[in-house]
């Protein structure tokens, strides 16, 4: 079981299962503010409510509720304070115990409470801008329906669920819809964060349409198994933009493992290779049964994606018919994937299919196989990525291909990549495996802790084509095997090849979790030699330069699991 998930919906999924989970929204750090009812009388009672995203209430972490609630009695005003309450994530409630203290002035300054409690509330949040309280208390029992939250700012939780669109069918809990299973969707349509989103079977975005989805909004799958596949398919378009406040979330129905669902397929028009030499345009059938992706347009667009969490996904129908928890196949360079985190998924983290498509800030943790693997000619670009594996899987943190059928086909895999921290466990591969005749231009990255080398070069077409491998500086460290897999019959020395180049280093990168510490090597390594717009250029190795500048705070989970 996970500890200690922050700010998502994960954090509230978690060992409650579907079953209990009637509502789509998280509350989150939105929903703090200064709360009010008017009454008839016009003199107007309030509270003021802090979520604590991440506290320890009984033991367990989980958003909790603290409530300052200000109202009156014979015409004066009393303050009463709530103990902290943790906030069921099955209803968006708090059960609160109320102390009243002296004050009179909104924002006071207690005193020492009463020491018997005044009594007791149910505090349920239908949205960030509406909530009800029902108490029963020294003064009375009632209920206050109106509550609505007046800070407004970053509230977009903002509607109350009232039934599903005519895309959808009713789900089997209150304020859950169905999609998936039928036809694609060909027109324009929003997925709304008052509503928990099942997945079921496989839901197509197809040619001609679109998918909205608001920032804190919940996409369930396996609710019915594990074959659920959210899929955008060529000429679809899929805009889930989050925030670091209010991430997209597409998660298994129990929140817990790996393989409870299929997960993410985007499906473009851009090249990918291994078509019978004349085939115009080279396309492709995407695993389990996700369509046909390739073509020739580069800058082919499938949408925006930020902010976004797939979880919990990945199946396995055979040895060559696998679902990852994402898959960009065919994708183009004019779709933006930023701030993107794949976790505890059963097969590859981000599975690149051919395409041009380019990647800023992934998050790839507890990956099943390898965290991020590339085939089919993908000529992209990544900068900044956290790999963190933990101790009960893994495989590689990088496996390149070019093509596993025909090593020399064209277009020839060629991305760049650079500041990537790759955190490998003791039970994982290798940490880059460069193989099947890919290139790479692989820059200021850390890679260590695999369970086999940190690096490997395999296949004739690869050291054929060395001059399309370039590596610049990287640190490469504490690989159970060593940092080098140096072969018998290879045509070079990998290890001679890559400290032949500039600034690549076998030095502790002195990191804690995968921050670096003061005096890190990683610090001041050299700037990232790439001159495409795309890239940042920064003068540090990894992810991140320090833990007070972690672009990963806040959005994501799991990264602060140890391993033993």
């Amino acid at each position: 079981m996970l500890k200690n998930l922050t700010r998502n919906a994960l954090a509230l999924a978690v060992g409650t299962a579907l079953a209990g989970s009637a509502h789509a929204f998280v509350v989150n750090d939105t929903f703090s503010g200064n709360w009010a009812e008017t009454l008839e009388t016009n003199v107007a009672r309030g509270m003021i409510i802090d979520i604590y995203e991440n506290a320890e209430v009984a033991g367990d972490f989980a958003p909790a509720a603290l409530v300052q609630w200000f109202t009156y009695r014979d015409g004066a005003p009393v303050w009463l304070i709530s103990e902290q309450a943790k906030i069921d994530p099955a209803t968006n409630t708090a059960e609160l115990t109320f102390f009243e203290f002296s004050g009179g002035a909104f924002d006071p300054a207690p005193g020492s409470p009463q020491s018997d409690p005044w009594g007791t509330a149910t505090l349920k949040f239908n949205s960030c801008n509406n909530a009800v309280l029902e108490y029963d208390g020294v003064d009375g029992s009632g209920t206050i329906d109106t509550l609505t939250n007046l800070k407004g700012d970053n509230c977009v939780v903002d509607e109350v669920f009232e039934s599903c669109p005519d895309f959808a069918t009713a789900g089997p809990l209150e304020g859950s819809c169905i999609i998936g299973g039928g036809d694609p969707v060909t027109n324009d349509i929003t997925l709304t964060n008052e509503t928990t989103w099942l997945v079921q079977g496989q839901f197509f975005v197809g040619d001609g349409g679109s998918v909205t989805i608001e920032p804190n909004t919940e996409i369930v799958g396996g609710t019915e198994g594990n074959t659920d596949t959210f899929i955008v398919s060529q000429g679809g378009k899929i805009f889930a933009e989050g925030t670091p406040e209010n991430p997209i979330i597409m998660r298994g129905f129990l929140a817990e493992d790996r393989r409870e669902w299929g997960g993410l397929v985007i499906n473009g028009r851009a090249p990918i290779n291994g078509c019978p030499e004349g085939t115009e345009p080279c396309t492709a059938q995407g695993e389990g049964n996700s369509g046909t992706y390739g073509g020739n347009d580069p800058h082919d667009n499938s949408g925006v994606m930020r902010y976004l969490i797939v979880s919990n996904a990945g199946i396995a129908f055979n040895e060559e018919d696998e679902l990852n928890g994402i898959a960009l196949q065919g994708v183009g360079d004019a779709t933006t994937f930023e701030f993107i985190q794949v976790h505890l998924n059963e097969d590859d983290g981000i599975e690149f299919y051919g395409g041009t498509v380019n990647a800023r800030y992934l998050v790839l943790t507890g990956i099943g196989d390898d965290s991020i693997d590339w085939t089919q000619g993908w000529q992209g670009n990544v900068q900044y990525a956290v790999i963190k594996q933990y101790l009960d899987d893994g495989d590689q943190g990088i496996e390149a291909d070019n093509n596993g059928d025909a090593n020399d086909s064209l277009p020839r895999a060629l991305p760049k990549i650079a500041n990537g921290t790759f955190i490998g466990s003791p039970n994982a591969d290798i940490g880059w495996l460069i193989r099947e005749g890919t290139g790479v231009d692989l820059a200021n990255s850390i890679v260590t802790g695999f369970g086999d080398e940190c690096l490997d070069i395999d296949q004739e077409s690869t050291f054929n084509n060395a001059d399309n491998l370039t590596f610049t500086n990287n640190i490469l460290f504490g690989c159970d095997d060593g940092t080098f897999a140096n072969e018998d019959g290879d045509p070079f020395l990998v290890s001679d090849f890559v400290l032949g180049q500039t600034k690549n280093l076998e030095v502790d990168p002195m990191l804690q979790n995968y921050a670096p510490m003061p005096g890190s090597p990683a610090i001041g390594i050299g700037a990232v030699p790439f001159t495409d717009a795309f890239f940042d250029n920064v003068d540090y190795a990894g992810a991140i330069p320090s833990a007070e500048a972690d672009w990963t705070a806040g959005w994501t989970v799991g990264l602060d699991r140890d391993l033993p």
